[in-house]
């Protein structure tokens, strides 16, 4: 009967620990999804920061070369109708990856916001079962050791305990 408890409570023991570790392998995934996404996301705000940075720098060169032309009576080599095509390919090639990148933008803010509502709340769920699981195994190990001391059984050795970040 001793040996059936044993034998149960091992099977216990290897049970959660194996819960543990997948538990474990699941938060780290998800930890690192959401700080590849979060990553993404301040990346393309901070292009599409660049990006209209450059378009308004743009938009004060052309105002002070227009100016600067009126001023002087025209440029040298170039027609102001060249400039003013050139100035406008240029600003149609920012407007377009302006576009570009404010697409990427929500899409990747689409993205975060289409995990699940209570998806941050289900990691949080996930890291607290954990730590009272790895309790519990503690607790299983405890009472393993006790029952192998007072019978003259050998404590089984299993891998090294799993560690819960807090």
């Amino acid at each position: 009967r001793l040996l059936q408890m044993y034998n149960a409570l091992q099977k216990r023991y290897d049970k959660e620990i194996k819960t543990n570790k997948e538990q474990s392998e699941t938060i780290s995934k998800l930890t690192v999804n959401i700080h590849e996404l979060e990553l993404q996301l301040v990346t393309s705000k901070q292009r599409i920061q660049q990006v209209e940075h450059e378009h308004t720098a743009m938009r004060r060169n052309r105002r002070t070369l227009a100016s600067h032309k009126h001023r002087s009576g025209g440029g040298k080599g170039c027609s102001p109708d060249c400039i003013h095509i050139e100035l406008l390919f240029e600003i149609e090639r920012l407007q377009k990856e302006k576009d570009k990148l404010t697409k990427e933008r929500r899409g990747l803010k689409n993205e975060l916001f289409g995990l699940d509502k209570g998806f941050f709340e289900e990691i949080e769920d996930l890291k607290y079962a954990l730590q009272e699981s790895a309790k519990l195994n503690n607790e299983y190990e405890k009472c393993l050791r006790k029952i192998c001391e007072k019978y003259g059984l050998a404590f089984p050795q299993v891998g090294p305990a799993l560690q819960v970040r807090r």
